[in-house]
């Protein structure tokens, strides 16, 4: 469990808006999944970054919860995740001492060891209907997941 000054350097450094990458280029955001994970999706859905983040980051921990995410999504390797500590004046932040703040964890989708620049190649999404993740063609519009579109494919957000 982050401490607060864990969480309070989280949301300031995530609250930029950057581009999507390895999708679309549009202004994406930061949505805080819960006390310790933060993702980036742009308008589409489509998930650039995944941060894992707190006192410290356990990557084989972080690893496992990124497979489990979606099926197909087993490919993620212990040389795919980066951390990086953030420490008090790294962050801006007038302390006493120069004490870590925060690890962070982080995953990124274009980071991927393929290299595979299909349209087509399976890519990491997040419902927009819902707090799940599915695995979808890169090109695809659906910002819905199989559980959350009708059965007979017209829900909003499919093309």
């Amino acid at each position: 469990m982050p401490t607060v000054d864990a969480r309070i350097a989280v949301e300031g450094l995530f609250a930029i808006s950057p581009r999507c990458y390895g999708h679309c280029k549009e202004p994406s955001g930061f949505e805080f999944r819960d006390d310790s994970m933060v993702v980036q999706v742009c308008p589409d859905r489509y998930v650039s970054r995944i941060v894992a983040y707190g006192s410290q980051v356990d990557q084989d921990r972080f690893k496992k919860v990124l497979r489990g995410l979606a099926p197909g999504l087993k490919e993620v390797e212990s040389s795919d995740i980066r951390v990086a500590s953030r420490y008090a004046w790294d962050l801006g932040l007038d302390r006493k001492n120069d004490d870590l703040i925060v690890r962070l964890a982080y995953w990124t989708q274009s980071y991927r060891r393929t290299k595979d620049e299909s349209a087509d190649r399976p890519a990491l999404f997040l419902c927009s209907n819902k707090d799940s993740f599915f695995m979808q063609p890169l090109n695809s519009k659906n910002r819905l997941c199989q559980k959350c579109g009708d059965p007979g494919g017209t829900a909003v957000g499919r093309t």
